[in-house]
């Protein structure tokens, strides 16, 4: 019996995905999905991530199976370990919102249009797409708590590394006066800038590439970026906290503390550290004028 669907599913490089994503499309996928490594599904946003699991999914068709190797071919996709699978009839529909739930974070919830919320919950509403920022990922989930622990209302927040802009949105519905989002990725922006609309809160997020940010002393600072980065960035991102503001680093594992911690101890006064899974958050109080 021929099955209902076929599945296209690799492991596909950030730079990649839009065009990967396009070229799937004008295959004929009825879907494609990312998801994170861990399987948990990417939402709309920048990349953060270096790669991303792909997921396409093809209706039945005479020859569908040869003509998908053979796409997978002629684009050169052999790199990205490429499986082709049928698929059972199901209720895509159901399975998709199984897939998508909403998560909370003390104050605030992290939902797809579809999913049910506490009345009067802060809720921050993105729905399932290509990049990083579902608060699904550990490092997302730290600096979601994080927020809601310290944002009191009125504060201006600069998030360094934005994607989706997840935290910088986040923050203003919690409360937040005003935020600066800094990415080097012109897309990230733009979807960063479309989930403000959505979430009501374009007029209180400036967005930037960081050739052209500005450099406002914030009264909190998060950057959810990678170790090494954040490393690099000590100086100007402890330049860009008020002093007794407060900043919070992930996007680090656990042997990565250490270089972390000791290029920002300069800076901060820094907390003990928070840990999910793997991953780990270093947040600190500016206390020097360097």
């Amino acid at each position: 019996m021929n099955p209902a669907w076929w599945q296209i599913e690799m492991t596909v490089p950030a730079a990649m995905g839009e065009a990967v994503e396009a070229r799937l499309q004008t295959a004929g996928a009825e879907s494609v999905s990312f998801l994170e490594m861990g399987d948990d599904p990417v939402f709309t946003a920048g990349q953060l991530w270096e790669s991303s699991r792909c997921q396409a999914l093809f209706a039945q068709a005479p020859g569908r199976e040869a003509s998908l190797h053979a796409l997978i071919e002629d684009e050169g996709w052999q790199p990205y370990q490429p499986t082709v699978q049928p698929v059972a009839e199901q209720d895509w529909v159901a399975s998709t919102q199984a897939a998508f739930p909403a998560r909370a974070f003390g104050r605030l919830w992290v939902a797809p249009g579809w999913a049910a919320t506490p009345l009067g919950a802060a809720v921050l509403h993105l729905d399932p797409g290509q990049a990083f920022g579902t608060g699904a990922h550990p490092t997302t989930a730290l600096c979601l708590r994080f927020l809601d622990a310290h944002i009191h209302g009125g504060e201006l927040l600069t998030d360094y590394g934005c994607g989706s802009g997840i935290l910088a949105i986040a923050a203003l519905l919690l409360g937040a006066g005003q935020a600066l989002g800094v990415d080097t990725d012109p897309v990230a922006l733009r979807v960063a800038a479309e989930n403000a609309q959505r979430n009501g809160v374009a007029g209180r997020l400036q967005l930037a590439l960081p050739h052209a940010a500005p450099t406002p002393q914030a009264d909190l600072l998060v950057a959810n970026i990678l170790a090494e980065p954040l490393v690099s960035l000590a100086p100007l991102l402890a330049r860009q906290v008020r002093p007794h503001g407060r900043i919070a680093l992930s996007g680090l594992l656990h042997h990565q503390e250490a270089a972390v911690r000791h290029a920002y101890a300069p800076y901060f006064a820094l907390d003990p550290v928070e840990r999910q899974e793997d991953w780990s958050l270093l947040s600190g109080r500016r206390t020097s004028g360097v």
